[in-house]
């Protein structure tokens, strides 16, 4: 899977919070969507219009990625409700980020079959 087939899988799959996302399709998805946050960053010092464009992107792929993180979850074995540990100060990122890099569990489990082309879903 490409880094914009993971983008665009991100996208399509906003409403599922449901079946498993490898830690590729994640990654690579979220290394798009800070490239993009960073570059509005770097523009919105310029111009209102490129400042209010910056606050839309980030509305509009909160909820993409937050089912893209809880379909990660999944894919390591969590409930998606570990997202909220990312709400405990400093200790709680550090989990969450330990969560969302630990490889794929290896068999099915609630949420599906594990990953076999970077992205899988289940309904």
């Amino acid at each position: 899977m490409t880094f914009m087939q993971a983008y665009e899988q991100m996208w399509l799959n906003f409403s599922n919070f449901r079946g498993r996302a490898s830690r590729a399709a994640y990654w690579k998805a979220m290394a798009i969507n800070l490239v993009l946050s960073i570059i509005f960053l770097l523009t919105t010092t310029h111009s209102p219009l490129a400042s209010a464009i910056a606050d839309l992107y980030s509305i509009a792929a909160f909820i993409p990625g937050l089912a893209l993180t809880i379909r990660r979850l999944h894919d390591t074995n969590h409930h998606g409700w570990w997202w909220f540990i990312c709400l405990i100060p400093i200790a709680g990122p550090i989990v969450l980020l330990v969560f969302l890099a630990m490889r794929s569990y290896p068999s099915e489990n609630q949420w599906g079959v594990p990953p076999t082309q970077g992205y899988t879903t289940r309904y």
